[in-house]
């Protein structure tokens, strides 16, 4: 495990290179979960958030200048959940050699609060394996459901107290 000497969380606005990255890495990730997604159509979704302030929206972590995790929030993300009305978080990624340095709560609160400052009172995430990391950090299971034949926990994270 590698310490993280220079952590920086910023939001995505075209820096050079990110898109591939990450499409690159999103889709390695989670081909699974999205049969027929494709490095070029994940990097077209990362190029279309640039059009548009609000969500859409995606957070980079860097360690200096290298690039080590992302997180999105979107209006959709399975269009299997679209009963549910969103925000999602979605394209949650930590590279293996930063994990368990902060990074992913780090991420996870620049999202959050961005989300929380778009006026939204809650979002909602889908996960394979790690609704009890989740869990940690305030999510609610709201149900399991079946996707592409996986099994996945639909959790629900509150944005603004009074809900």
């Amino acid at each position: 495990q590698n310490k993280i000497m220079d952590l920086r969380i910023e939001p995505w606005t075209g820096q050079s290179g990110v898109a591939r990255q990450l499409a690159r890495r999103h889709v390695r990730e989670w081909a699974d979960v999205f049969p027929g997604w494709t490095e070029r159509k994940a990097a077209e979704e990362l190029e279309a958030q640039l059009t548009s302030p609000g969500l859409p929206a995606t957070w980079l972590a860097f360690d200096g200048e290298t690039l080590i995790g992302s997180i999105s929030a979107l209006l959709e993300d399975a269009p299997e959940f679209n009963d549910i009305p969103g925000p999602w978080l979605a394209s949650f990624y930590i590279v293996p050699e930063a994990r368990g340095n902060g990074v992913a709560q780090a991420l996870m609160q620049a999202a959050r609060e961005a989300v929380a400052g778009f006026g939204y009172r809650a979002w909602y995430l889908f996960t394979e394996r790690h609704d009890e990391y989740y869990a940690r950090y305030g999510w609610v299971l709201l149900e399991r459901r079946e996707l592409h034949g996986l099994t996945v926990a639909l959790m629900r994270q509150e944005l603004a107290a009074g809900d």
